[in-house]
């Protein structure tokens, strides 16, 4: 596989509810896009930890006649999960996303084909987007890892 793009990265909790989008040139003649991306950790396992951010996040977003029971009820919330996730343009636009959990991904865009979340069509030359959605992050930090290459004729259809 020829490799196209590969970045990597850290975020921390101020990184969360931002967007990291990565341009590149995808030159003529490609006919498979593989996209992998995953980032860790996945959990916040330090329950002391969590326990303030499940106490804050329940008084901004739980009805205040509910908090009370929720508030007693924390630790069914742990662990807590930081969550990214990815979305493509094309050069003519919206190619498709993938909001998943996992948080090792491994995606394929081809013209007959592509994984769940994205839209099939030509691989066409120009520049193409990819976006990284930091929905949240709630660990000290979270590296990722992003790679697109072209992706051979033996390819599977993969979505993780």
């Amino acid at each position: 596989m020829r490799e196209l793009l590969a970045v990597e990265g850290a975020l921390t909790p101020l990184s969360s509810k931002t967007h990291i989008t990565y341009q590149l040139y995808i030159p003529e003649g490609i006919d498979v896009l593989e996209i992998e991306f995953a980032y860790d950790p996945k959990t916040l396992d330090d329950k002391e930890a969590s326990k303030p951010l499940i106490e804050e996040a329940i008084r901004k977003y739980v009805d205040p006649a509910l908090q009370g029971v929720y508030s007693r009820q924390w630790d069914k919330f742990h662990p807590l999960q930081n969550l990214l996730t990815l979305s493509v343009d094309d050069p003519h636009g919206f190619r498709g996303s993938a909001h998943r959990h996992p948080n090792h991904q491994r995606h394929i865009l081809s013209l007959h084909a592509a994984s769940p979340g994205f839209f099939a069509g030509q691989v066409g030359e120009g520049v193409w987007k990819v976006t990284i959605s930091v929905h949240c992050v709630v660990t000290q930090e979270c590296r990722y890892r992003l790679r697109i290459g072209e992706g051979g004729e033996s390819h599977e259809m993969a979505s993780v």
